[in-house]
């Protein structure tokens, strides 16, 4: 049984997604391998053990993450840029057989690479976090520009390297030289256990008003602004925003400044607590950036496992994904009066659920099966399987679910 050291910034008891898929990687190694994950407590957490043994095959060591102010960059950056330090040193002073780390610390890809030297190591990029820094006058260019250099030559220097999608793919063959046959795409998803559940919620959609619920980070990513202030002007129309970032408080003053009564802000919120608020809205609400080309958020695999209608407010990779499902309503980026008229559009239309989308979503973006490809990955070359089946739904899964469409 080989050894697996697993480098993350996020990790469970964190309730963000990033944690929640690292958790079901680091469960799906340890079926084959001896795994110890190193991770990063959430921001001002002192971890009550910092290493815990979940089972004879998983052990995770902590090292605590300080509060500090991540609207900072520069401050933002250095501490990123530390602790990534500090993983990837913890990760490489013992043995191990196979490196594994992830983003989105940009920072880790050339720490690991540094200190990983003459290792076997997979970088898992969950974004390619550099291309959104902003370049808007000569020294954020410089800054950009110097980076991007830093993390291509570490790039190269990885035995494998995972995306999740085709953009991102292009951007390493095209920008960093890395040869497609040490790419692979995995893409984001979400669990058996959480589709399961959202597959089979109670739906309970308001007549009135429309409902739009929006789950996720609240930064500059997202740029949430253009939509506050359209459904600011539609008295008959309720925006839910849940999650957190460096942009909330912002965005909250604001509201209480114009005294916008149709937008209510809910926090951070365990999982179980988004389920009444899927159950109860009329349009699910996904937003990305100008600068987020790339990116393709796995809080959309979600959202189309419920079955229930997603406005999408933006361009790129995650607007060409989406149009392959049913339901789906993209907005151009920037495009205030369109997103306006789409809304007003879905007030009349009041869209069924889409279980074709249901059916999509568990045939080929289950995490569980998404990570055999790094069991696959970890073999030697000559017992690597190139093509992975999708897992779909058993014979009566499949009529239960017949019998609810009709």
């Amino acid at each position: 049984m080989s050894k697996v050291h697993l480098v993350t910034p996020h990790f469970a008891p964190e309730i963000t997604a990033a944690a929640h898929r690292m958790e079901a990687l680091a469960n799906t190694l340890s079926r084959e391998h001896q795994v110890i994950v190193y991770a990063l407590t959430e921001r001002g957490v002192t971890p009550a053990e910092k290493e815990v043994m979940l089972s004879d095959n998983l052990t995770v060591r902590y090292i605590a993450l300080p509060e500090y102010p991540k609207a900072l960059f520069f401050l933002r950056a250095f501490v990123e840029a530390w602790y990534s330090v500090r993983l990837a040193f913890a990760a490489t002073r013992r043995r191990s057989d196979w490196l594994i780390a992830t983003s989105p610390f940009m920072f880790l890809i050339p720490a690991i690479a540094f200190f990983g030297r003459g290792r076997r190591k997979i970088m898992d990029v969950r974004d390619l976090v550099w291309c959104y820094m902003p370049d808007r006058n000569i020294f954020q260019r410089a800054i950009r520009s110097l980076l991007q250099r830093v993390i291509v030559r570490s790039l190269r220097k990885f035995d494998h390297i995972t995306v999740t999608n085709s953009s991102e793919e292009q951007w390493m063959i095209r920008s960093a030289a890395v040869p497609r046959a040490r790419l692979s795409i995995v893409s984001n998803g979400l669990s058996q256990d959480r589709f399961r559940r959202l597959s089979n919620i109670a739906y309970y959609p308001p007549e009135h008003p429309l409902v739009i619920t929006y789950i996720g980070n609240i930064g500059n990513g997202q740029d949430l602004g253009p939509v506050i202030d359209v459904v600011r002007h539609l008295p008959d129309v309720k925006l839910n925003l849940i999650g957190d970032g460096i942009e909330l408080e912002r965005y909250r003053k604001y509201i209480r400044q114009e005294n916008i009564r149709n937008v209510q802000f809910f926090g951070k919120m365990k999982w179980n607590r988004l389920l009444p608020f899927y159950q109860t809205s009329s349009i699910l609400l996904a937003r990305l950036g100008k600068n987020y080309q790339s990116a393709l958020p796995s809080k959309l695999f979600e959202y189309l496992a419920t079955g229930l209608p997603v406005l999408f407010y933006g361009n790129g990779e995650a607007a060409r994904f989406l149009k392959d499902f049913e339901n789906v309503f993209i907005v151009r980026q920037e495009d205030q009066e369109e997103l306006r008229r789409a809304i007003r559009q879905l007030q009349t239309l009041t869209p069924p659920r889409s279980f074709a989308n249901i059916l999509r979503v568990e045939s080929n973006f289950i995490r569980e099966h998404l990570n055999l490809r790094y069991l696959d990955l970890l073999k030697d070359p000559a017992e690597r399987v190139t093509v992975l089946e999708p897992v779909g739904m058993d014979a009566q899964s499949r009529a239960d679910w017949s019998l609810r469409e009709a």
